[in-house]
């Protein structure tokens, strides 16, 4: 069964490779960005149920990466993981379609049973 695609948006190796090694194990398509630009030209390129995104990334931040939502066309549901404590970001996010916030450094079983509800109320909803 089809689980459903994410997109990984993170530029430190490290955890950009433990989420994608974690999401294929449990059966998603999993793609991988390491800054704004490169997120934004997936999210061109393909239907997203699931966008985990990184606040601080090079190129573009996980903020300018939601504004650029409306030339993509549609929002993408987005979980942000942020080591910053960032009030206004956080309320323009939430604004921008965020449906959760991670801070870092995060709870590796509370971000896959988020990703897991997210995703299931995306393909049901």
């Amino acid at each position: 069964m089809m689980k459903g695609r994410l997109l990984i948006a993170e530029d430190e190796p490290g955890i950009r490779n433990l989420l994608a090694q974690l999401f294929k194990a449990q059966g998603y398509i999993t793609d991988l960005a390491v800054d704004g630009i490169e997120t934004i030209e997936r999210l061109h390129e393909a239907d997203y149920d699931l966008l985990l995104m990184d606040v601080n990334m090079p190129g573009k931040t996980g903020i300018e990466v939601l504004r650029h939502q409306d030339q993509i066309g549609r929002p993408i549901r987005t979980i942000l993981m942020t080591a910053l404590s960032e009030k206004e970001a956080m309320e323009e996010a939430k604004r921008l379609g965020v449906v959760a916030f991670f801070g870092k450094p995060f709870d590796i079983f509370e971000l896959k049973k988020e990703v897991t509800v997210q995703i299931s109320n995306d393909v049901s909803g």
